[in-house]
């Protein structure tokens, strides 16, 4: 059975939200907490009565997800989404791509305070690393760090592009927060991406970026073959 109300606890104050909106947070934070795992089916009248919830929005947090990518259908259904390791290399690709993209701009063309916001959260992270904060705060932390760098990139475009893809990484389970080796890694790639950032230097940036990915790429199949997820059939 999966606890909803746990899962809930970490989503926030959805009051006011619409109802399909609500369901649509659970059951991505299901997802991502590996309670719904990939190629699971996911059945109407089980969520139904397990999220004390009406069809209707169920069935349109599900026809969102499934538009998102999250979600996909077969003879018997709908399933999460199942991703296989090719598929999980292009994603990662095309990350670098964008992420590498965002770091150069940021780089280039970041104001002031939004350099100085960047060196912030890069603190931020070094502080909650030595305080041993858990993995889940640490990963919230990252995407905050990612965030500030798209935004000082200036390009909605690219934004947009990265905001697709950021929808998708919800299959891939746990955090690679949860690698120990990997957190001081992190940091230190992190570190570089925001020194040449603060210098202006954006070919460093983007280098930086793109090898921080490659290297996100490598902790992430490390996870997988550790869990047997994603798997070919």
């Amino acid at each position: 059975m999966i606890d909803w109300a746990r899962l809930d606890q970490g989503i926030g104050d959805t009051a006011g939200q619409p109802a399909s909106s609500r369901i649509r947070q659970w059951l991505i934070a299901a997802i991502q907490d590996g309670q719904l795992q990939p190629g699971c089916r996911l059945k109407e009248v089980e969520l139904v009565k397990s999220l004390d919830v009406s069809r209707t929005p169920l069935r349109e947090a599900l026809a969102g997800l499934r538009a998102e990518g999250i979600v996909d259908s077969d003879h018997d259904g709908l399933r999460v989404r199942r991703l296989d390791w090719r598929d999980i290399r292009a994603l990662y690709t095309y990350r670098g791509m964008l992420e590498g993209m965002a770091a150069k701009l940021a780089a280039a063309h970041a104001h002031e305070a939004e350099r100085r916001i960047i060196e912030q959260l890069r603190e931020e992270e070094a502080n909650h690393i030595s305080r041993g904060v858990e993995a889940a705060v640490l990963a919230g932390h990252n995407r905050r760090f990612h965030h500030a760098i798209l935004q000082a990139a200036g390009n909605p475009f690219l934004a947009e592009g990265l905001e697709r893809l950021s929808r998708l990484m919800v299959l891939l389970g746990k955090t690679a927060y949860s690698l120990g080796d990997r957190v001081e890694a992190i940091a230190g790639e992190h570190q570089m991406i925001t020194a040449a950032i603060m210098t202006g230097d954006a070919g460093a940036a983007e280098a930086a970026m793109q090898a921080h990915i490659s290297n996100a790429l490598e902790a992430r199949l490390t996870l997988l073959n550790m869990s047997g997820i994603g798997e070919m059939d």
